[in-house]
C-alpha cells in the first residue's frame, strides 16, 4: 500500500518523503557492513551482481582511453570487491595500484575469489581500509584515481572530504575520474552518506566542490554506465 501510494506522487515529492523517511529512522533494506555483505553477497554489495563483470570491465577500458600506462600509479577509490581492480591490477606495474576501500571484508572476499593468487602475489596491490578518506596512508602519490559509484552514495560534505584530502595526498600531477547521478537542478539528498542510497548531483555542484578543493573539472558526461552514471574529470597540478 505504501509502495503504491509513493508512485503516485510526483518523482520530486516523493523522492523528499523517501529522504524524510530515511533521515528519520526508517530501515534501508539493504544493509551496510558485515549484514549488507552477507545478505548481498560480495559481487551484489558493490551493485547489480549481473553487471559486475560488464561494469568491471567497462572502468578498465575507459581509463586506458583516457590514458592510464602500466607505469602509472592509481588509486582506486571505493575499490570494493575489486570489480575494476582485478583488471588494473593485472595491467599496471608492481606495486602500481592502490584500492580505498571502507568494507574491508569486500576486498579480503575479492582477494579469495576474484583475484588470481599469482597475480596478486606478484603485484603487491596496497590497500587502506577508510570511511575517512585517508589517502596519507598510502606510500605513493597516485598519477591517476577512479571513484566509480562512490560519489553517487556520498554527501556533499563527504565529497568534499574526499576532494581535499586527496588533492592534500598528491605530489605532481593527479587526474580524478569520478561518476555520480546528474540532475538538472539540485535535488533532495539524504543526511548522512550510504552505500545502497542514492545521492543525485547538478554537474555545477559536482564542478563546485572540485574546485573549491583546488582541482579544475572537466565535465565528460556520458561514458557507457548501464546505471546512467556521468563522469566528471578533474585535474590537479604541482608542477
Amino acid at each position: 500500500m505504501i509502495s503504491l501510494f509513493k508512485k503516485a506522487l510526483p518523482v520530486r515529492v516523493r523522492r523528499s518523503l523517501e529522504v524524510f523517511l530515511m533521515d528519520h529512522g526508517f530501515p534501508v533494506t539493504k544493509k551496510r557492513g558485515t549484514r549488507g555483505v552477507q545478505q548481498l553477497g560480495h559481487r551484489g554489495y558493490v551493485g547489480s551482481a549481473e553487471l559486475f563483470d560488464e561494469v568491471g570491465r567497462l572502468q578498465y577500458e575507459f581509463l586506458l582511453k583516457q590514458g592510464l600506462q602500466p607505469f602509472h600509479v592509481l588509486c582506486d577509490i571505493g575499490c570494493g570487491s575489486l570489480r575494476g581492480g582485478r583488471h588494473f591490477l593485472e595491467y599496471l606495474d608492481k606495486g602500481h595500484y592502490l584500492g580505498l576501500e571502507g568494507e574491508q571484508q569486500l576486498v579480503e572476499l575479492a582477494i579469495l575469489h576474484e583475484i588470481n593468487k599469482d597475480i596478486y602475489e606478484a603485484k603487491t596491490p596496497e590497500f587502506v581500509f577508510s570511511y575517512s578518506f585517508e589517502f596519507d596512508r598510502f606510500s605513493r602519490s597516485p598519477d591517476f584515481a577512479l571513484a566509480v559509484s562512490v560519489f553517487s552514495h556520498l554527501t556533499e560534505t563527504d565529497i568534499r572530504l574526499c576532494l581535499e584530502n586527496l588533492a592534500e595526498r598528491v605530489l605532481t600531477s593527479c587526474q580524478l575520474f569520478a561518476s555520480f547521478f546528474e540532475v538538472q537542478r539540485p535535488y533532495p539528498n539524504f543526511k548522512l552518506s550510504h552505500p545502497h542510497l542514492g545521492f543525485h548531483y547538478t554537474r555545477e555542484q559536482i564542478e563546485r566542490l572540485g574546485r573549491e578543493a583546488g582541482w579544475s573539472p572537466r565535465y565528460i558526461g556520458e561514458w557507457g554506465s548501464p546505471r546512467n552514471q556521468k563522469m566528471m574529470h578533474f585535474v590537479i597540478s604541482r608542477i
